[in-house]
């Protein structure tokens, strides 16, 4: 397992740095997995966390270099910005990814089985691939927008959403079905008082109806937590730890 998530790793790694041009990509690369073994010997860390730490890092560096030479078009837009929000096709193993990323307002699907070829299958709905399969990782190629993006297996679901915002400088939109997709609409709580649990009623007035499935939604306790989450993984991180 830890050689596909170095090779995965290696893959965004190339792909990060394309974005600022080196003379040497494949140095910096090695570089940058060596400074992780490193770091996992000196503080015991598992490797894993030591390259998640340092591609954490170098992303932050990587954006603050193009911040610094103004890589901007004449709108005023980042070069990296996406036109239009993106969609996602997530592989079998990153189901739960696909329900977050539509808590965080982006239309996800999922491939509840294998495929010949899953980049196929995404070109053909105009998403992004997003697969934990390391030999999928090396199509990720040198866009801002890629067509493939690995995400490492060894994290947790709300930080693999945490590092697909920060990869593709996205912010948390206004949410969606997490059930399956689709938008949710505020609908007048008359209209659907027999759904609402009696103890819910007496205190919450603002109710939303699922567009695709119908499922009846309100922002709770437990939707606050997850807000809240979101707002933990967005991309505008201030500041990053030199591991």
């Amino acid at each position: 397992m830890a050689d596909r998530l170095e090779t995965g790793y290696r893959a965004k790694l190339r792909w990060l740095l394309a974005k600022v041009r080196p003379r040497r990509l494949d140095f910096g690369v090695d570089l940058l997995v060596r400074r992780a073994r490193a770091l996992s010997e000196r503080e015991g860390v598992p490797l894993p966390e030591a390259l998640a730490r340092v591609y954490e890092f170098t992303r932050w560096r990587v954006k603050k270099r193009l911040e610094r030479t103004a890589a901007c078009r004449l709108t005023g837009q980042p070069l990296d910005a996406p036109v239009r929000p993106p969609r996602f096709l997530c592989d079998p193993s990153l189901g739960g990814l696909a329900r977050w990323l539509r808590a965080a307002g982006y239309e996800a699907d999922w491939m509840r089985s294998g495929s010949a070829d899953p980049l196929a299958d995404a070109r053909r709905r105009g998403a992004v691939l997003l697969t934990t399969d390391s030999r999928q990782a090396v199509r990720m190629g040198s866009e801002a927008m890629p067509e493939v993006l690995w995400v490492p297996s060894s994290l947790r679901r709300v930080h693999q959403l945490g590092v697909v915002l920060r990869d593709l400088d996205l912010e948390p939109r206004e949410p969606r079905c997490m059930a399956c997709g689709a938008e949710l609409r505020a609908v007048p709580k008359q209209e659907v008082a027999a759904r609402i649990p009696p103890r819910t009623a007496r205190w919450k007035d603002e109710y939303f109806l699922c567009a695709g499935c119908g499922r009846l939604y309100w922002q709770g306790t437990h939707w606050q937590r997850i807000a809240a989450r979101l707002q933990g993984e967005r991309p505008s991180v201030s500041a990053a730890a030199r591991p």
